[in-house]
């Protein structure tokens, strides 16, 4: 008896819009193709860089986008659509006036919809105003988003469980697949130079854009350390760099905890050297204020990075990680921090185990094929 043939690969069109030239998501979106290639997908990519400046340059490039977007879907002869939705990429400073041109020309299409919801509603209670308009026009155009997919994704449990908490929003089978590293391996880890052992350790913290609050945390934590005579060094790895606001906000910091050595920052790198200045630091810090969470991929690169990750805890912290001891999660105070930092900088041992777990957890839990394991059985179920 013959064996069966093997079933024909799921043709998956990719969509996304992207706003600036460093893109997460973009990223995510072209690293996640590939891994859904090694589940039976072929993937079309049809991506939009936005680039004018003015609501008129938007409108025209949406619209030239999606009157074209039907027929490319159609000739790529795709069984189902994966939308990458994070929503301010479909809005104009804060409102999302494109989510119903997309979602239009996807319609037209005739595809099932599987939508990833990357970002998709601004916390209420932020930035006045302005912030309440966010929150509430990102909330009436999700009621559509979630209208026009068939099934949707999620890269955290907690947004998983906050959707149907929703009276208000239409009820669609909900699978979580957390983000992963947009890096690549870092190479062989170098020997410190001289002037680098002159000033201690290196403290690296990869993405940095959470407020003066967290900034002030970092370096009341620093200048423990100081005072108990550890010398280290903080490193800001990433953009936007020391000329930006949030670079001044961590200098501002420093200059108010007295810090003998100011945060030093790398600026924007291309992927690899970003990588390997990861792998370069001594510990790595994750400060977000809700807690190391699975939709963040500078936690996934800085686990995937091979040192050890120290984070601070908060209300949507990512119960996986912390079974693994995938992480050491620390209280948010500067104590806490301090306390913590010390012991894995006097213990190498120590911050290698934590190392090797982290890397672990990221090659298991928190990778390109565990997501697309997960998005390939939901997009087959869409197409039928």
């Amino acid at each position: 008896m013959s064996a069966a043939a093997p079933p024909a690969a799921l043709r998956v069109a990719s969509l996304g819009i992207s706003t600036t030239a460093i893109c997460g998501v973009r990223d995510h979106g072209a690293l996640l193709a590939g891994a859904l290639a090694h589940e039976g997908c072929a993937c079309s990519t049809h991506w939009l860089d936005r680039h004018g400046q003015t609501l008129a340059a938007a409108r025209s490039e949406i619209g030239a986008w999606t009157r074209a977007l039907p027929e490319q879907l159609i000739e790529s002869r795709a069984d189902v659509a994966l939308l990458h939705y994070s929503v301010f990429a479909y809005s104009f400073r804060g409102l999302p006036l494109f989510v119903h041109p997309v979602l239009g020309a996807v319609r037209r299409s005739g595809l099932p919809l599987v939508t990833i919801l990357h970002e998709f509603v601004y916390p209420w209670g932020r930035d006045g105003l302005r912030g309440t308009g966010w929150a509430v026009s990102q909330r009436a155009l999700l009621i559509d988003v979630m209208r026009a997919s068939d099934a949707v994704v999620t890269t955290t449990d907690f947004q998983a469980a906050w959707l149907p908490s929703r009276p208000w929003l239409p009820k669609r089978r909900a699978a979580v697949a957390p983000v992963f590293s947009n890096l690549p391996a870092p190479g062989v880890r170098s020997k410190p130079a001289p002037e680098a052992e002159r000033e201690g350790a290196t403290i690296g913290l990869f993405g940095y854009g959470y407020g003066p609050a967290s900034a002030a945390l970092v370096a009341g934590a620093l200048r423990r350390l100081q005072d108990g005579g550890v010398r280290a060094r903080l490193k800001l790895l990433g953009a936007p760099g020391g000329d930006s606001p949030a670079g001044e906000a961590w200098r501002g910091a420093a200059r108010e905890a007295a810090l003998e050595q100011e945060p030093a920052f790398s600026g924007a790198l291309a992927a690899q050297q970003l990588s390997d200045a990861l792998a370069a630091c001594d510990v790595l810090l994750f400060v977000d204020p809700i807690g190391p969470n699975s939709r963040k991929t500078t936690l996934a690169a800085s686990l995937a990075s091979g040192r050890p990750v120290l984070a601070v805890d908060g209300p949507r912290r990512f119960g996986e990680l912390a079974d693994a001891a995938a992480a050491e999660i620390v209280a948010p105070n500067p104590q806490a921090l301090a306390d913590a930092l010390a012991e894995l900088l006097a213990d190498p041992g120590r911050g290698e185990q934590l190392a090797a777990r982290g890397r672990a957890f990221a090659e298991q839990s928190m990778s390109a094929t565990r997501a697309a394991r997960t998005i390939a059985e939901l997009l087959r179920d869409v197409a039928g």
